[in-house]
């Protein structure tokens, strides 16, 4: 019974012991670690506000040539695609018979002259006579009549030359513009019929530099567009506004087409034409710019995004996208102090530019944003901060892009 007692309080000495041991652990509290996060500042940048588009490109002059004789294909003088000059010769009809048929107006208009040569002779001698009367007045009429007649017949055959030698000169087919040719719809040996708008359809042309891009506006844009356009003009010396500054070419507006392989806009053009009215089934309107396309990159048809600035160069305040966070409607960026402590801070955000973010209001350029670990971030949270430098992708309606 007494070594039982005396396990008992052996075992009831070392609980205690180890109860001590275990609150002396939990009592003492280790050293907090700094939560390391990434920050960036917020940027001042000169920016141009844009609206975006999308439009279609499209040939500055299209031609379709077609035959304006009847005849047999004889040859053909370019190849399938190339780029060709106004004036070169494309196809030949054969000429043989328009050869002849000219060769015979010619002929009629010999066989004309002699019968007015004739009819003049004859009424010459017809006056002389008449003034003594030895003649009647009504065969001096038939000769006077019969000389007018052969006149009016030596004009028609001189027309009926014209016309030959139009379809002699038709036989050769020209480009009347400079441009890059489509393939052949007809090749030699094979007939063509003529006519103006019925002939057959023998290839294309399409003149490709520059190149113009239609799009179309909403009523809205317009209007400001205009309201902007107005402003320019009154800021701008009296002898400008008089010399026609008002007319969208004139005023130079600049833009920047993106293609649908590309992710920024690296075309630029201008503005250069309006439509006179809007569409009042969409309420609409059709703008078009003109790009340089010396390089031949834009094919007619292709679709592309058109940037419009609409505004004057203004400083912003950037910062990364992902330095912005959202709590509902609300979109807040975490500034770090001049005590290194964390403050929320609601703003309000513009458009994108590449990876950064525009904000209209609630940040000054210069202060200090959390950049990376937003969410971890508390107000007492103890921080080991790391300045990082984001590269801006700013586009070219930047101040200082190319």
């Amino acid at each position: 019974m007494l070594c039982k007692t005396r396990w008992l309080f052996i075992v009831l000495g070392c609980t205690l012991g180890l109860a001590a041991v275990g609150c002396q652990k939990q009592a003492t509290k280790p050293p907090a670690v700094p939560l390391k996060i990434a920050t960036v500042q917020a940027a001042s940048q000169k920016i141009t506000d844009y609206d975006e588009f999308v439009g279609r490109t499209s040939a500055v002059e299209t031609v379709e040539v077609r035959a304006r004789v009847t005849g047999y294909i004889k040859q053909l003088h370019f190849s399938d695609g190339q780029r060709i000059q106004e004036d070169d010769l494309l196809f030949s009809i054969e000429p043989d018979v328009y050869q002849a048929a000219h060769q015979q107006a010619l002929a009629k208009i010999d066989l004309m002259k002699a019968r007015v040569g004739l009819a003049k002779s004859k009424l010459a001698r017809a006056k002389s006579l008449i003034d003594v009367k030895a003649i009647s007045q009504e065969e001096y009429e038939e000769n006077v009549s019969a000389l007018t007649e052969a006149q009016a017949q030596q004009v028609a055959a001189e027309a009926d030359t014209q016309i030959s030698a139009l379809d002699l000169k038709y036989t050769e087919i020209r480009s009347p513009i400079s441009g890059r040719i489509d393939r052949a719809q007809i090749t030699p040996g094979n007939i063509v019929t003529g006519g103006l708008g019925t002939g057959t359809l023998l290839t294309t042309i399409v003149k490709t530099d520059p190149m113009y891009v239609y799009f179309d506006v909403d009523e809205q844009s317009v209007l400001r567009y205009q309201r902007m356009t107005i402003q320019k003009n009154q800021t701008e010396p009296q002898s400008q506004q008089a010399s026609g500054n008002r007319e969208l070419k004139s005023l130079e507006i600049p833009c920047l087409v993106q293609l649908g392989d590309e992710k920024d806009y690296p075309h630029r053009g201008k503005l250069d034409f309006l439509e006179n009215s809007i569409d009042d089934r969409t309420g609409s309107i059709k703008l078009r710019a003109v790009l340089n396309n010396a390089e031949n990159l834009y094919k007619a048809g292709m679709f592309v995004r058109v940037r419009v600035p609409v505004s004057e160069p203004y400083s912003a305040v950037l910062v990364p996208e992902a330095s912005i966070g959202v709590d509902q409607d609300t979109r807040y960026v975490i500034v770090i102090g001049a005590d290194k402590k964390p403050v929320r801070q609601s703003v309000q955000i513009g458009r994108a530019i590449g990876t950064w973010r525009v904000i209209t209001k609630g940040l000054e350029p210069g202060t200090q944003v959390v950049y990376r670990g937003l969410q971890r971030v508390r107000p007492d949270a103890q921080l080991d901060i790391q300045s990082v430098d984001v590269p801006m992708e700013l586009g070219s309606f930047a101040e200082g892009a190319e």
